[in-house]
């Protein structure tokens, strides 16, 4: 008899958290991060992608990026914003402490989306994007927009 009371406790606990539905998170795998999104655009070998995952119930955005052949050693890695595609901005998240200082690679991060540095309505329709930045190119050597 304890063992079903016990059991009905537990589930009924259960049942009472938040199950996160499909539409609660967006995401975008394989977002391209290239030379010509930079702007003005680059000339250069470095490409990468990024998938992306924004958890709107936690206000989670979640990314791995993996670049490639970029012509040096990083020397910035940061999510900018507020901007369109074409246009610049400031740096709203610097990860590039724990950023791996290689010509390629891989790096997964997270950052809340706080609506003070990154304001969620902004996030949706694609005002941020990622840039890694090389000595050789200073402004950023790739970038890819955030575009779910």
């Amino acid at each position: 008899m304890k063992r079903i009371a016990l059991f009905l406790i537990v589930a009924a606990a259960l049942g009472c958290s938040k199950d996160h539905t499909p539409d609660d998170i967006v995401k975008r795998l394989a977002l391209p991060i290239v030379a010509e999104q930079e702007v003005p655009a680059k000339n250069s070998p470095g490409s990468g992608s990024a998938d992306v995952y924004y958890n709107k119930v936690t206000h989670m955005l979640t990314f791995t990026l993996s670049w490639q052949n970029i012509t040096d050693v990083p020397t910035g890695a940061h999510i900018h914003g507020p901007a369109a595609r074409g246009t610049n901005a400031g740096i709203k998240f610097d990860f590039f402490n724990a950023f791996p200082k290689t010509a390629s690679g891989t790096f997964s991060s997270e950052v809340l989306v706080d609506g003070s540095k990154i304001d969620e309505a902004q996030l949706l329709a694609g005002m941020y994007y990622f840039n890694i930045h090389t000595k050789n190119n200073p402004g950023g050597e790739i970038r890819g927009q955030i575009e779910f």
